[in-house]
């Protein structure tokens, strides 16, 4: 009796594990990662399209915010655009500056924030952020409890 629980929970908790991979992350998060070896952290809100039929790349669109230390009074924000590609439970996000939301920061002088995560909570992702030089843990999340349409 208590290997047929042990196998209607693992099963139960793979269905679940595979409902939530499969779930849609088309909507707002939010979104933040502490950079221990910069001394910064980047939060922002990123905008994420749902699928088009036919397509496996989605596009999205984000304005992240890098902070480093006390002593930095104004974040410098940066508007990015991105393209989503899902490989089996993740999604792999890659960047590209748009425009600088920062008077006297070029975008030339902020690197692409990209991203690897993946669900792990309704509501809620997780997994790694990088650019060119550092890379650290992000978590994606949902403020309003849902997905938009």
């Amino acid at each position: 009796m208590n290997l047929r629980r042990a196998l209607l929970a693992g099963g139960l908790l793979f269905l679940s594990a595979h409902a939530m991979a499969n779930a849609d992350a088309s909507g707002a998060w939010e979104f933040r990662t502490d950079i221990e070896k910069k001394g910064c952290s980047i939060t922002g809100l990123m905008t994420i399209d749902p699928v088009l039929p036919g397509s496996s790349v989605r596009e999205c669109r984000f304005v992240s915010a890098e902070s480093c230390g006390s002593e930095d009074i104004q974040p410098t924000e940066m508007e990015q655009a991105c393209r989503i590609i899902q490989q089996g439970d993740f999604l792999i996000i890659r960047s590209q500056v748009v425009a600088s939301l920062t008077e006297g920061i070029p975008p030339s002088r902020y690197m692409p924030d990209h991203f690897t995560i993946r669900p792990t909570a309704p509501n809620r992702m997780a997994g790694t952020w990088f650019d060119r030089l550092y890379t650290d843990h992000v978590e994606f999340w949902r403020s309003d409890g849902g997905a938009t349409s």
